[in-house]
């Protein structure tokens, strides 16, 4: 009995592996005591924010941030780090809510191929590499999740389309609402790929009908079988949707070049970041898809058409979607790069709906496995040298008083290394790095970016944002180097400015016009306080001690 049960519960090797890649995965969250985003440390100290904002001791912070009660498309992480994972500390909610990513990516592909076909998980080992990529390491952990929204979603429309109720047509809407509350960008897609699926299913029994005889009644009936299920649930996020973008209709709208799109669609660009190795393994992986996807085709040319082959549908969609798409829109950026891991995460699913020889599937495993460990390599040895130098910064909290504002100037976003070459490829951990002290001390951050916009549940008041009234140029306190007006924007607004914290100013770039502007005026009115011991960190505090 012992042994048969045993026998039950024994892991095959694809799951072994699956499991394995979990784990590692996992583990490099937790083995740094940051995780090196750039926009991470401002979603601390937006979510600490967020916890203190109506205690009664926080009339500094109700002074200068005001409350956003719009229902925005960029609320989920905020919800779960400020009230569902208030009982911890906000670094530690991070971690929690990074490992809640980790684990629902990979599941939700899982799933989503399982629900096509049982026998087609093991293609799930295929999303590993996408789990921190380029838009992970900016920050963007909305989007990120949104992800495992996106494949939970298509998982959920595959396995119960066919017996949609009012019920499950209700299921699928709150999972299409999740969708919106962690990224527009991806409920459009989660719409589309939707939609494509029904309309392909209700064209594909009117090419089976059309061989015995053309009716308009059966039409109609095969559209309220197919479309309206996923019409009606989509309905309350595209209302949500509608109203968001309406607010902001005349935001910039810019384009990338269209040969910009296909080196980036190409190489699977929105892959690589942190070490230009990621540019390298991005392209092995490209290479894999497109192997893999040859072989379906020639296989898919022997058969007629299927279910399945919707799935190829939504992934041409996907890429009409990315290249017609603009670069920036509604006042949110970096669309294109979002929308180049959509064409390759729809593929995954599709080569759920063949089989494979052994062989292949083999490769792919072992390619997919490969590829993952190596990015995981990569993404450990910089994380490391990084993460001395958000240490050095998040130490100046130790020396700074709570219930005062911050201000922090960068002068290497990106850290440097000992020759002044670049530490970081592509994005830059240190720009926002006083998230660090603003998620551990009661603080109003100067330099938090996310209150400089309309789409984070706080906002800076109009009369004291200092991205208008402190900053020198347009995002000059995130310049390089930065240009700001510290000795004026108290006279200008009223507020105040307590403490200024340098990073990475090095001896030799003291002579710059904007670096001498900003040392002059802190000699005018401030007075350093605490440095760390190769002074790369310098902080002031206004009229000294």
């Amino acid at each position: 009995m012992i042994a048969s049960s045993a026998a039950r519960f024994r892991l095959s090797p694809e799951a072994l592996a699956f499991a394995l890649l979990l784990a590692l995965h996992l583990a490099l969250i937790w083995a740094f005591p940051f995780i090196p985003t750039q926009d991470g440390p401002g979603h601390q100290a937006l979510a600490f924010i967020l916890r203190q904002y109506d205690g009664p001791d926080a009339g500094l912070l109700r002074q200068y941030y005001l409350p956003n009660r719009e229902a925005l498309p960029n609320w989920f992480i905020f919800f779960l780090m400020s009230r569902v994972l208030g009982f911890v500390s906000v670094p530690m909610a991070e971690k929690l809510l990074l490992t809640a990513y980790v684990v629902l990516l990979p599941l939700g592909v899982r799933y989503a191929l399982r629900a096509i076909d049982p026998r087609a998980a093991f293609l799930s080992v295929l999303v590993f590499p996408f789990t921190y990529n380029y838009l992970f390491q900016m920050g963007f952990f909305n989007f990120c999740f949104s992800l495992a929204a996106f494949f939970f979603t298509l998982g959920y429309w595959l396995e119960a389309s066919r017996r949609m109720s009012a019920l499950r047509t209700a299921g699928l809407a709150l999972l299409v609402l999740w969708v919106y509350f962690c990224h527009p960008v991806t409920l459009v897609m989660t719409v589309a790929a939707l939609l494509t699926l029904a309309g392909w299913r209700l064209l594909l029994e009117r090419l089976v009908a059309a061989e015995r005889r053309f009716a308009w009644r059966e039409l109609a009936a095969g559209a309220r079988t197919w479309l309206l299920s996923p019409v009606l649930a989509c309905l309350p996020a595209l209302a949500l949707m509608a109203s968001f973008l309406g607010r902001r209709a005349d935001a910039r709208i810019s384009m990338l070049p269209l040969w910009v799109k296909l080196k980036h669609l190409g190489g699977l660009y929105s892959l690589a970041s942190v070490s230009r190795w990621t540019i390298l393994l991005a392209a092995v992986l490209a290479l894999l898809f497109y192997g893999t996807a040859l072989a379906c085709l020639i296989a898919r040319a022997r058969r007629p058409f299927r279910v399945g082959d919707g799935l190829l549908l939504v992934a041409i969609v996907f890429v009409v979607a990315y290249f017609a798409a603009p670069s920036e829109l509604a006042g949110g950026g970096f669309i294109n790069h979002r929308l180049n891991l959509f064409p390759f995460l729809a593929l995954i699913l599709w080569f759920g709906t063949f089989d494979h020889p052994a062989g292949r599937s083999r490769g792919i495993q072992i390619a997919a496995f490969a590829v993952a460990i190596a990015f995981l390599g990569v993404f450990g040895r910089t994380y490391a040298q990084v993460d001395e130098g958000l240490a050095k910064i998040a130490a100046a909290s130790e020396h700074v008083e709570p219930d005062h504002t911050l201000l922090f100037l960068s002068y290497a976003h990106q850290g440097e290394r000992p020759g002044g070459q670049p530490l970081v490829f592509r994005t830059e951990p240190f720009v926002h790095a006083s998230g660090y002290i603003g998620a551990r001390k009661r603080l109003v951050d100067l330099s938090l970016y996310e209150a400089s916009e309309d789409y984070f549940p706080i906002y800076f008041n109009p009369r004291l944002d200092p991205y208008r009234h402190l900053a020198a140029v347009h995002l000059g306190i995130e310049t390089a180097p930065p240009r700001v007006d510290l000795l004026g924007y108290p006279k200008r607004t009223g507020g105040r400015i307590d403490y200024v914290l340098l990073w990475g100013l090095r001896e030799d770039r003291r002579r710059e016009p904007a670096v001498r502007d900003v040392l002059e005026q802190l000699a005018a009115g401030y007075k350093e306080v605490w440095d760390s011991a190769d002074r790369a960190v310098r902080l002031y505090k206004r009229g000294g001690r």
